[in-house]
């Protein structure tokens, strides 16, 4: 059969044994997805790796080496953040690697009785952006994770487009002086926002008023200021 040119910008580094089942496996992944696959024995990230802008999938099977070197090889990969997913194949039932899901980049796991089919379809839909989780585990981390979300207090609402500024940059430190000079406003402005804010939200000084904006618009303080 005629080898297919791979996709551009996708990758696959499997982590297993040289043996050949994993040769076999790594050659009908190529054949089904038309991503090239690397088969590598030792549980570690390279460097080389992560010096050309492609999306990466860690693919790592469950048993090619104990539970703790696979949670170093977990913390190397998240070290390297940008477009490295990881999913874990071959996992026995009831394995650590179920517990492994927490980390925010295991973005897949397939169980030991999963076809290759199963398997090639799963790694298709992960450089799609998609979950390929088993719905129990799903659950059970739904379930261990979902709690009562806190209800934004009503003065969020009214806060005018001022406000929002002023309080963005007081988070940062600012003094009124530097606030006045950054909104292009007088200092008796800056003074009546203040005095307006912090009897919105409650807060009796600029510390109060950053803690409350953590908790309850930490977004808003991530924003630029316009």
């Amino acid at each position: 059969m005629e080898r297919q040119s791979s996709l551009p910008g996708r990758r696959i580094v499997l982590f297993g044994q040289q043996n050949l089942q994993n040769s076999i496996l790594i050659g009908y992944i190529h054949q089904r997805t038309n991503i090239d696959c690397q088969l590598v024995n030792v549980p570690e990230w390279r460097e080389e790796w992560s010096q050309y802008p492609c999306k990466t999938l860690a693919l790592i099977d469950a048993e090619c080496a104990r539970a703790e070197k696979l949670y170093d090889l977990l913390e190397q990969i998240h070290e390297q953040g940008g477009e490295i997913k990881v999913a874990f194949f071959n996992v026995p039932r009831g394995h650590q690697c179920e517990r492994m899901i927490d980390w925010p980049m295991v973005n897949g796991l397939f169980y030991r009785d999963s076809s290759q089919q199963q398997l090639s379809k799963g790694i298709v839909g992960l450089f799609d952006g998609e979950h390929w989780l088993p719905r129990q585990l799903v659950s059970q981390y739904l379930e261990k994770t979902r709690h009562k979300p806190r209800r934004l207090p009503a003065t969020t609402t009214v806060l005018t487009r001022r406000e929002k500024q002023i309080l963005r940059l007081t988070a940062t430190g600012a003094t009124n002086i530097e606030i006045a000079d950054k909104l292009n406003v007088s200092m008796h402005t800056v003074k009546t926002h203040i005095y307006n804010l912090f009897k919105k939200i409650g807060a009796a000084n600029r510390i109060q008023a950053v803690n409350w904006a953590k908790e309850y618009m930490e977004e808003l303080l991530l924003e630029p200021v316009e």
